[in-house]
């Protein structure tokens, strides 16, 4: 059902939004949108009759999320509303998809000693009545995360049948970029998962995820994260960090020690960076030289660095 509007875009607006769902386009995020863009224009540009740059922009950026999708979202919402009212003779600026972003801050890097004490304190977790399989899942969830430099959402989309106990291969299907991959397992984190398996076996039959959730089939990146802060909190280093840990920063961290391994060992860095690329997930190998200048900051090795 069309929404009713009431800034002065209002009958633009439920012209476009008519016209889509007509056509057959289920957009919900525009819907919502367009119901913030109204209420904007009402609160901050009331006498604003024309779609110029000013309005757009400042509306596209006058958000608390920081994320890219939500920007881009954003965006596609005042295309869509400015190329509808163009071929009314309205005029209209539309925007681009290379509208400017916030550079995202770097995350932290966890030390060899907070990864210890992160994962001691993982492993301390006391059986709770709910949610039920926490104290089995936080241990073995967040080393996977680490071990293997698995994104969260990748972690919680994980099935049984993705997981070869015996090669100890993971299968990652439909990542970011509709990707698909395979991941290997160091002895100890296999044998962890194996016994991980085995209890949860006997706790959960038939479960169709690695790491079920009691209400919604399947841990999502909210519930992990705020599982992840529950333990942050309780470490020594909480708080005391120049950028706040987060569960995200177990991959980060994954790939700059594996580049310092690569380093330490004296192995062909262009043959590992290549390797790391496709291991992680990236759509390139220039995605990963990403995390160089971390490895440089923690490997001052003047050599290295030319």
């Amino acid at each position: 059902m069309t929404k009713c509007f009431s800034s002065n875009f209002a009958q633009h607006m439920e012209g476009m939004a008519r016209e889509k769902h007509n056509a057959g386009f289920s957009l919900k995020y525009m819907d919502k949108h367009l119901e913030e863009f109204d209420c904007f224009c009402r609160d901050h540009f009331p006498n604003k009759e024309s779609l110029d740059k000013e309005l757009v922009e400042t509306w596209v950026y006058h958000t608390e999320s920081k994320s890219v999708q939500e920007i881009q979202k954003r965006v596609r919402t005042m295309m869509h509303l400015g190329n509808y009212m163009l071929p009314l003779g309205i005029g209209a600026y539309i925007p681009k998809n290379t509208l400017k972003q916030a550079k995202s801050e770097e995350p932290h890097i966890f030390t060899d000693a907070q990864l210890e004490e992160f994962f001691q304190l993982c492993d301390g977790f006391k059986a709770v009545k709910y949610p039920p399989y926490r104290h089995l899942i936080a241990p073995v969830m967040f080393r996977m995360i680490y071990c293997c430099g698995l994104r969260n959402s990748e972690a919680c989309h994980l099935k049984c049948c993705n997981i070869n106990m015996q090669d100890g291969t993971i299968k990652i299907y439909e990542s970011k970029g509709h990707k698909n991959r395979m991941v290997y397992m160091s002895e100890d984190l296999k044998e962890l998962c194996r016994k991980y398996n085995s209890v949860m076996a006997t706790m959960n039959q038939g479960r169709e995820y690695f790491f079920p959730s009691s209400r919604t089939g399947y841990y999502n990146n909210t519930s992990v994260c705020k599982l992840f802060d529950s333990i942050l909190n309780q470490t020594s280093f909480h708080g005391k960090t120049s950028k706040k840990p987060t569960c995200h920063g177990l991959r980060h961290t994954f790939a700059v020690n594996s580049m310092r391994k690569c380093i330490a060992d004296g192995e062909d860095f262009d043959i590992m960076i290549r390797y790391l690329s496709r291991y992680m997930g990236h759509s390139c190998p220039q995605n990963t030289m990403y995390y160089l200048h971390m490895v440089v900051t923690l490997v001052p090795d003047p050599s290295f660095a030319h």
